[in-house]
């Protein structure tokens, strides 16, 4: 809905001629309102005649809050003023310095800036996506009635008449205004009445307590700080360090992975070529498991249309997140997630029963939401992000809940061989807890560390249990990469809201060897959370822990895996000899043929995590042999700060033994020709 408001001095309003071929029946034939009248040309859009009700309350909402705009400036002005003359005295008296500010004036008379009555004008000239919906003509007699509830004097002008108008615009500061009202279908949360424990990896709960500034208390039980920190961090305890940069961002541009991009919109990165290696691998090695563990592989477009009811249902809980698209005179939404076509998809399918558990995969390249501005925060949160998303129908409750048992292990793995170090959080119904505790502990039996427990009195949303594995940055502050939710809700025909409107859903069957229509049940699973997200897990991972554990990636899915390092120039040639072995074994090598000392070009392979060093001198020239510096990543640091271990004089088929072992069963990925050389590197930042 698009809504221009204009303060104007009386209004008048005559009905002309039909418009349309069902005009709206209104019998009179001239509207006349003086005083104060705050007209409200309202443009009703494809999307708004899911719900009437509900886009009427939104735009009556939103002309009420232009009415108290308009009424408080004349006090927000008198409180400008007065911190101004305050701030005048303090220089005139001398305690600071700067120049004199000027009072400010109101354009109208004080009396002029009051609202007595309201008109609302169906108005098609503010947007070309109008719906064409025969309730459309509902919205204006809807917004006029809830005003006239709230003791705002409204009346609302005819739909599908040609009408001449006369309106006196005003003309103070705030006279004109526009405002941009998306449809907005608002699950009712009880996060307030939410209920917080620790359970142990013993299984014992723990309530969580808090102080009067909702700190989280110490727990006697849990003697690790770094559990405990999570726990701050995820429960939203304040901190301070709110205009510190994220640790990961100076990483990813001096490694040359990502970086941000000032000709795209904030929140959307470019990605070098390491970068891109890093993704690809990622993206291999999810699909790869993925398929094992017996998903099917589909990919669907990028953006949808509003106009389809079952989306709208869904795609308006986020309408501040969305971005739009135009064609022609339709326009689409860039989607917000995979659910929406893919669930559309599973309600055209003819389900049997013997299909389930069935799993469907996609990499979603890209997901697109409108984050604020403020909440933008490197690779930890963006507007446009790759992530892969498998959703699994499943019979019945019971069977969802032993595929969830199943998938459980699925992320923990995946995670693990990543090289993440994540927490767990398990969020449920008080009621599917205490029937469902059981294997829930027992699932929680299996970490070495406690995990958070939420629980709230009912379901607010389509999930009954969420399983989350956050991940701590370097400053202390948590974010979700793995979850799968148990959705009760996308899969039948329609939902009864708290206020009894029914809203559609997907109406996804089958038809169960008893005859009986069924509706499965949906897990919302993202096995590793976003590409992007994944890489600051990574990222920030190592640096939180580098004072105590080795920083750097696992061999598989460093952009570099070895490094050849020659004493001398002379031994370039078997260096070139040493790096073709590695890259036709499709091993991500390069040659640091630089004119600099060895000690150097050793700290820069350390500083950029390399897990190999390949060192050549005369001796191993001679010999045929290498020597080999082998990063300790992800293990405690050494005595003497002791980083890696060193293996002197081995042959190259040790070391293709040795990367062998840490890759196997990952993918693997080239490193371009120009990588491979410093003497032919390609650098992207200045």
């Amino acid at each position: 809905m698009k809504i221009l408001l204009i303060h104007s001095d009386g209004v008048e309003v005559t009905k002309n001629k039909e418009a349309t071929t069902n005009p709206q029946d209104f019998p009179e034939d001239f509207i006349k309102m003086d005083g104060l009248v705050l007209v409200a040309y309202v443009s009703v859009e494809d999307q708004d005649t899911y719900d009437t009700d509900l886009i009427a309350k939104q735009g009556a909402q939103v002309i009420e809050d232009a009415i108290i705009q308009i009424t408080s400036f004349p006090e927000k002005i008198r409180q400008r003023n007065e911190e101004i003359q305050n701030y005048n005295k303090q220089i005139e008296s001398g305690k600071i310095k700067g120049k004199l500010r000027n009072l400010v004036d109101l354009i109208k008379e004080r009396d002029m800036y009051r609202v007595d009555k309201v008109l609302v004008y169906p108005w098609a000239h503010l947007s070309k996506f109008l719906s064409h919906e025969p309730n459309t003509m509902e919205v204006c007699p809807k917004i006029a009635e809830l005003l006239e509830e709230k003791g705002i004097v409204a009346k609302f002008s005819p739909f599908g008449w040609y009408k001449s108008f006369k309106i006196n615009c005003i003309g103070h500061e705030i006279a004109e205004m526009y405002r941009d009202v998306k449809l907005y279908i608002q699950p009712e949360e009880h996060i307030e009445n939410a209920v917080f424990k620790v359970i142990t990896p013993q299984g014992k709960e723990l309530n969580i307590k808090f102080d009067k500034d909702r700190n989280v208390l110490p727990l006697k039980e849990i003697e690790d700080d770094e559990f405990l920190t999570f726990l701050r961090a995820e429960l939203g305890e304040k901190r301070s360090d709110e205009g510190i940069e994220p640790a990961h961002i100076k990483t990813m541009k001096e490694f040359e992975l990502v970086d941000f991009d000032p000709n795209t919109d904030a929140g959307n990165l470019r990605w070098y070529t390491k970068g891109v290696i890093m993704k690809n691998l990622i993206k291999n090695f999810v699909e790869d498991r993925i398929i094992d563990f017996g998903a099917m592989l589909i990919d669907t477009p990028l953006m949808y249309t509003t106009k389809n009811k079952k989306l709208t249902a869904q795609t308006a809980r986020f309408p501040a997140r969305s971005y739009w698209v135009e064609s022609g005179n339709d326009r689409y939404l860039l989607r917000y997630a995979s659910d929406f076509l893919l669930f559309d998809l599973f309600s055209t399918m003819n389900l049997k029963p013997h299909y389930f558990p069935l799993r469907m995969y996609e990499w979603e390249q890209y997901s697109f939401r409108r984050e604020m501005e403020g909440e933008l925060t490197g690779l930890r949160r963006l507007r446009s992000f790759v992530m892969p998303d498998l959703h699994t129908l499943c019979k019945n409750l019971s069977s969802a809940i032993e595929e969830f048992k199943s998938q459980y292990f699925l992320i923990k793995n995946l995670l693990e061989d990543l090289g993440v170090k994540s927490y767990v959080i398990f969020r449920a119904t008080q009621e599917f807890y205490k029937e469902n505790k059981e294997w829930i502990i027992e699932l929680i039996k299996t970490e070495d560390e406690p995990i958070l427990l939420e629980l709230w009195e009912e379901r607010y949303y389509y999930f009954i249990l969420k399983f989350e594995r956050p991940v701590l940055s370097a400053q202390g502050k948590s974010a979700t990469l793995s979850t799968n939710q148990i959705d009760v809700e996308s899969t039948l025909e329609y939902m009864v809201d708290n206020d009894g409107k029914e809203r559609q859903k997907y109406n996804i069957f089958f038809i169960d060897e008893d005859g009986e229509k069924k509706h499965p049940i949906i897990l919302h699973n993202s096995p590793t959370g976003g590409l992007e997200r994944i890489l600051w897990g990574l990222i920030e991972n190592a640096i939180r822990n580098k004072d105590s554990i080795v920083p750097g990636f696992k061999t598989w899915i460093s952009p570099i895996q070895v490094r050849i390092i020659t004493v001398s120039e002379n031994q370039n040639k078997y260096a070139e000899n040493v790096l073709d072995i590695l890259s036709k074994h499709s091993y991500r090598a390069d040659f640091d043929d630089r004119d600099e000392t060895l000690g150097k070009k050793i700290r820069q392979a350390e500083v950029e995590w390399i897990p190999y060093i390949v060192i050549l001198g005369d001796k191993e020239q001679q010999n045929r042999t290498i020597s080999v510096r082998k990063r300790l990543i992800g293990k405690p640091i050494g005595p003497k700060k002791q980083t890696s271990e060193n293996m002197n004089n081995i042959k190259v088929s040790k070391l293709l033994e040795l990367l062998e072992n840490e890759t196997k069963n990952f993918p693997k990925h080239k490193l371009p020709i120009p990588l491979r050389k410093f003497s032919t590197k390609i650098y992207f930042r200045k």
